[in-house]
């Protein structure tokens, strides 16, 4: 089955939609999810001062983000000092805020703090040796900047 999205008026088929949730779970939103991100991250960015104030409203961030990587806040400030503040990838500072929790995704292990860029990275490539091992070679070869 199929539904026509309200807002780029594209046929799409019904899993490329999502619930409306609540007491409507079993509807579908109106928008695809292409359109409901692409409208979010428009809406973030041209409101990126509510952002930063709902997120530093809530105290409970870093808790939670920690729970859901089963670790507690000063596991985390152990593995941040460890580190120096630093990314152990690319060896910038992070702040804690806007770090990454790095975990192996089959075990759910978490391995350490990481900039959102170098977490990125390494998902993007599998978490990998070979293949980080493999692009590393490529731009020795090619050439890189940096």
């Amino acid at each position: 089955m199929t539904k026509v999205c309200t807002m780029c008026h594209k046929e799409r088929p019904l899993t490329e939609y999502r619930s409306r949730g609540g007491s409507q779970k079993h509807l579908l939103k109106s928008r695809c999810n292409k359109c409901l991100c692409s409208e979010h991250k428009r809406w973030t960015e041209e409101n990126q001062e509510k952002v930063r104030s709902y997120r530093a409203k809530d105290p409970h961030t870093l808790k939670k983000r920690c729970a859901r990587h089963g670790i507690t806040e000063e596991e985390f400030w152990s593995l941040y000092e460890e580190q120096d503040g630093t990314c152990p990838v690319c060896d910038r500072a992070i702040e804690a805020k806007g770090s990454a929790i790095d975990h192996n995704h089959e075990t759910g292990d978490v391995r350490g703090i990481l900039c959102k860029n170098c977490n990125r990275a390494l998902g993007l490539l599998g978490d990998s040796p070979e293949t980080m091992a493999r692009a590393e070679s490529y731009l020795l070869e090619k050439g890189y900047y940096g």
